[in-house]
């Protein structure tokens, strides 16, 4: 069978023989073929989501649902620390503490109206605020729990280690003064002169007294029920493990050892591993225990 093909461009006429349409046909099928294989590569679900992301003005955005998630996460971890802290101490007080847990809503209610999307800057800030409260009640019911379990005031981390230097550095985060990245800085730093003596926030028991690749020269306390305290970057340590130190006595005194940048205290408090604000213990802590043993 032959096919005569006319072309209007040419002004002519082509007949094709069967070897000529089988060739056609053969080029036809693998253009096709072709075609097909490179739209569904184009096309695919793991390629069209990048794709979606990379178009101008999403990639940004995607970096930042993407951070906004991962802030969610570490809140809802915080829920779960909350919420089993406050188990353990509504067990020690016979409070009933259920229904401030996160598992238990508040109720809501109202009009209906007309809502709005959140902007991812509505939605930052808002997530910022949570936090902050959030850790805010951790650290107070942090210290309402060892308060209720420290028999003796003195083994209550609640003395400043350092009396006449001033606070340079907070509890939480701040710019890494090394890498210049976002860290989280798990105590307070004093800054002072070389040789400034540091003192024990708490009587305890001396756990650790050496040289440290990160703290340098530190004295770690242990006092008791899981409270801990350390004292970082000393020049010169006064104490040695398995001593027993008292509440304001001298255990080291205040260097530029280790991680540093220059003479400083930097203080930690623990309880059951987890650093915790010692503000929350330093300025409250007092108060706070003469309240709770009243």
């Amino acid at each position: 069978m032959n096919i005569i093909v006319v072309s209007n461009r040419l002004d002519k006429a082509i007949s094709l023989g069967p070897r000529e349409l089988t060739a056609l046909a053969l080029a036809l099928t693998l253009l096709i073929g072709a075609a097909a294989f490179g739209l569904g590569m184009l096309f695919a679900p793991n390629r069209v989501e990048p794709l979606l992301r990379l178009m101008p003005g999403q990639h940004a955005r995607q970096n930042e649902i993407d951070a906004l998630a991962v802030q969610v996460g570490e809140l809802q971890a915080k829920l779960t620390r909350l919420d089993s802290l406050a188990n353990r101490v509504g067990d020690k007080t016979g409070i009933d503490i259920k229904p401030f847990l996160s598992k238990n809503a508040a109720p809501q209610g109202g009009l209906a109206h007309d809502g709005q999307p959140f902007a991812v800057s509505g939605l930052r800030q808002l997530l910022q605020d949570t936090d902050a409260k959030m850790a805010a009640m951790i650290d107070q019911l942090t210290l309402a729990e060892a308060i209720l379990i420290t028999p003796d005031a003195s083994y209550l981390p609640r003395h400043s280690p350092l009396t006449i230097a001033p606070q340079s550095s907070s509890f939480g985060w701040r710019v890494d003064p090394f890498r210049g990245t976002q860290v989280f800085h798990e105590g307070i730093d004093y800054q002072g002169d070389t040789g400034t003596p540091i003192v024990a926030a708490a009587t305890g028991k001396v756990v650790y007294a050496a040289y440290h690749p990160q703290y340098g020269n530190m004295v770690e306390l242990d006092h008791g029920k899981d409270l801990t305290s350390r004292y970082a970057h000393a020049s010169q340590l006064l104490v040695k493990v398995g001593d027993t130190v008292q509440v304001g006595q001298k255990v080291a005194l205040l260097g530029s050892t280790g991680r540093s940048t220059g003479p400083h205290l930097h203080f930690e408090i623990r309880y059951r591993g987890v650093a915790q604000n010692p503000l929350r213990f330093l300025d409250g802590g007092q108060s706070n225990y003469a309240q709770a043993t009243k």
